[in-house]
């Protein structure tokens, strides 16, 4: 069974907007997935880290810290309210875009990070997104994508099809989100070096994927 994004820009960005001061306490799913991921960006200090679609900046200030001193992390983020909390947390730079047209030089940043933004995006938009992150990176760069997948055990291929129900009477109440498959479309964009892996926690299936 497969879904395509239904929801708009707008609508996401009313969505999340909506939620974002309640945000944190919907992701207790993300938590290993999202550590492993930091761990996967072997931060460094002195780097420049962009984070797309930072949320309320739990994991900006994780990146801050960890690139201190010496080096500059920025986020983007098509929520007003999602960026009021990550600068209220952070104090980073920040901007309100999306990952389509980011508004930064070529080449500029040594790492990329982006967790819970690319299954909010329709498919018809992913490969530019992804020639988008390709492009800000500098050559050996590092890009780190997290992202609801699908199932790999029983319990996990479960809870993904009883998603993809709920996706279709109601892409709101799922958050606007929905499975993808990370490392076929990192391949078709023409990321080489990928390395995947799908954590599973509370049944909920993420594949963190590293792209060098």
């Amino acid at each position: 069974m497969t879904i395509q994004n239904t929801l708009s820009q707008n609508s996401t960005r009313r969505l999340y907007d909506s939620i974002a001061r309640g945000y944190d306490w919907f992701s207790f799913y993300e938590a290993r997935a999202k550590r492993r991921a930091l761990d996967c960006l072997d931060l460094q200090p002195g780097q420049r880290v962009l984070n797309v679609g930072l949320g309320t900046g739990k994991e900006h200030q994780l990146i801050q810290a960890a690139v201190t001193p010496g080096g500059l992390v920025c986020g983007v983020d098509i929520s007003p309210r999602m960026l009021a909390l990550a600068h209220k947390r952070s104090g980073a730079p920040l901007c309100l875009a999306d990952g389509c047209r980011l508004p930064f030089a070529g080449q500029a940043f040594d790492r990329l990070y982006c967790a819970y933004v690319l299954d909010l995006v329709a498919m018809a938009e992913l490969p530019t997104w992804l020639a988008g992150f390709r492009r800000a990176l500098e050559p050996g760069g590092r890009m780190v994508l997290l992202s609801l997948t699908e199932g790999v055990d029983p319990a996990s291929r479960a809870f993904v099809w009883l998603w993809k129900l709920a996706y279709m009477a109601s892409p709101i109440a799922c958050g606007g989100c929905r499975p993808l498959q990370l490392t076929e479309l990192a391949q078709g964009a023409g990321f080489r070096s990928l390395e995947s892996q799908v954590i599973v926690q509370f049944g909920v299936p993420s594949e963190v994927l590293v792209a060098t």
